[in-house]
């Protein structure tokens, strides 16, 4: 575990927030090139490479794969767009900011949904979801893996298991997980799934790769899907029948999708169960130093995401300055709260090549300095936590 990859300062602030990452120094080498054609044979070798990298990364054997230009939400609403329309139901997992953000896009789409509320950072109720599974048939249920506004993990297992008991589709939001935790999509019984270039996948923002099974995408009735660039058929003809030439139906960034594809190689030559004990080890270290700080963790620890680490400082100690104190004297960024817990936590993201020991260090040691005369916490212990759990990755 001796050489994690370090990401490359290019810039003298430590972007610790969930995303977007810093680049390492092959990505934004491979980003600052000369402008290439987004189509021909070159471009379509890069294009299929790419398309066999994150059916590999998806664990989806015979996948669909597209990796479409735009932010997560494009992959959300392409997937809303193309398996659901008005007269489908959906059953949305919503314990967070994201899983809110899905239903959002499900009430945009006119489509009928039955939301399962929990308390933001606890996981949900599976007798609850099995409850309206049973009562109702529902055409695709949403989760959201990570959901990066708590720090928590949802049960995709059991919620993909339960999903198929009652027949229906499981779609999997994995903006904040994919290459940052375990997602087998076929073991777990992930339908479809969508993800974001900028976080635990090391690239710069600007592709949003979706995976969905064959067997879904080819029976959907290309009359039935309302819009055109978020519509998976779309995609799918212009690769069948323009594959050789231009694979994709719209102009892609050659800059930014090769960047990508070089981030995705970082990925499987570190080693795909190597990264993600790298991010376990780095998210277990920052929970048990903040703790030993004073803080709190938002969800419980069986519960907790190791790509995003959400915490309540003490109550002596306002969350808001303290994030402000890390920006203004250590030029360190991280996030606050959102919505309902805003002002009341920090959000410290350790993805991709931010989920290191230097980094957690540096912030641990910052939070202590700014913490100082608190009667909570401990720094020189914190410190010893943070060293000790992450020694793995130092040896």
């Amino acid at each position: 575990m001796g050489d994690y990859p370090s990401p490359d300062r290019m810039k003298t602030p430590r972007l610790l927030i969930p995303g977007p990452v810093p680049l390492e120094g092959r990505v934004a080498e491979e980003l600052a090139k000369p402008a290439s054609p987004h189509y021909g044979k070159d471009w379509v070798a890069t294009y299929r490479e790419t398309q066999d990298l994150l059916r590999t990364l998806f664990r989806m054997r015979d996948a669909k794969v597209f990796p479409m230009a735009g932010p997560g939400h494009v992959g959300m609403e392409a997937l809303v767009t193309t398996l659901l329309g008005p007269e489908d139901k959906a059953l949305v997992i919503d314990n967070g900011f994201f899983g809110r953000r899905l239903r959002e896009m499900l009430d945009a789409h006119q489509v009928e949904a039955f939301s399962i509320h929990g308390r933001w950072g606890s996981p949900p109720d599976l007798r609850r979801v099995e409850e309206v599974l049973s009562g109702t048939y529902v055409r695709a249920v949403f989760a959201v893996h990570s959901e990066t506004s708590t720090g928590m993990v949802n049960p995709i297992r059991e919620l993909g298991n339960l999903t198929h008991e009652y027949g229906s589709l499981f779609v999997v939001d994995a903006v904040s997980s994919l290459a940052g935790l375990p997602l087998p999509c076929d073991d777990w019984k992930v339908d479809a799934a969508f993800a974001a270039s900028q976080k635990c996948l090391g690239g710069p923002p600007g592709i949003a790769p979706v995976v969905i099974r064959p067997s879904i995408l080819d029976t959907i009735d290309s009359d039935r899907v309302r819009g055109w660039y978020t519509n998976l058929r779309t995609w799918d003809r212009f690769s069948e029948e323009w594959g050789e030439w231009h694979p994709q139906p719209t102009t892609i960034s050659s800059n930014v999708f090769r960047a990508f594809k070089v981030a995705l190689e970082l990925v499987f030559e570190e080693g795909l169960e190597r990264r993600l004990e790298r991010h376990r080890t780095v998210g277990r270290a920052y929970r048990g130093a903040l703790r030993a700080l004073g803080f709190t963790t938002v969800p419980q620890e069986e519960d907790a995401s190791d790509t995003v680490t959400a915490a309540r400082p003490p109550e002596d100690i306002e969350a808001p300055k303290l994030q402000e104190g890390l920006r203004e004297k250590f030029d360190i960024f991280v996030s606050g709260g959102l919505t309902e817990l805003a002002g009341q936590i920090l959000r410290i993201g350790h993805m991709g090549p931010t989920a290191n020991p230097e980094d957690l260090l540096s912030v641990i040691e910052a939070l202590g300095s700014l913490m100082k005369g608190s009667e909570t916490g401990n720094a020189e212990k914190a410190v010893e936590v943070a060293t000790s759990m992450t020694k793995g990755l130092t040896d």
